[in-house]
């Protein structure tokens, strides 16, 4: 990026970001400070875009990419119960049933039912 262009650009992100701070103080809607400004709301939600960009750049944070974890077959049912295992309970959401009993801790049942609801 030329240096020209670079500053532009520099400026804008500021320009911007003097813009994003008068809604927030405004306390008006999106909507409804875009219009009493005349600015378009694609322009707004770009140049938002833009500043959170440049914001994170500014930051350093860098981004890893993380490599999606190697996919194991899911247990029969006869794996995944302990033979000894006799349910205190069971929760059903959609087509899950998770069975549970007391010394089943407290912290598994709330993570899985978190997963289980997040299921499509």
């Amino acid at each position: 990026m030329t240096d020209t262009r670079l500053a532009t650009k520099q400026i804008r992100i500021k320009e911007w970001s003097m813009i994003f701070k008068d809604r927030i103080e405004s306390g008006m809607r999106v909507d409804d400070f875009c219009k009493s400004r005349g600015i378009s709301r694609d322009a707004y939600y770009y140049w938002l875009r833009k500043v959170k960009d440049a914001a994170i750049e500014a930051s350093g944070v860098k981004f890893v990419e993380l490599k999606e974890p190697k996919q194991l077959p899911a247990p029969t049912k006869t794996e995944s119960v302990e033979k000894n295992f006799i349910p205190q309970a069971s929760i059903t959401i959609g087509k899950m049933n998770i069975s549970v009993n007391s010394n089943t801790p407290k912290e598994l049942i709330k993570n899985l039912i978190e997963v289980a609801a997040n299921v499509k």
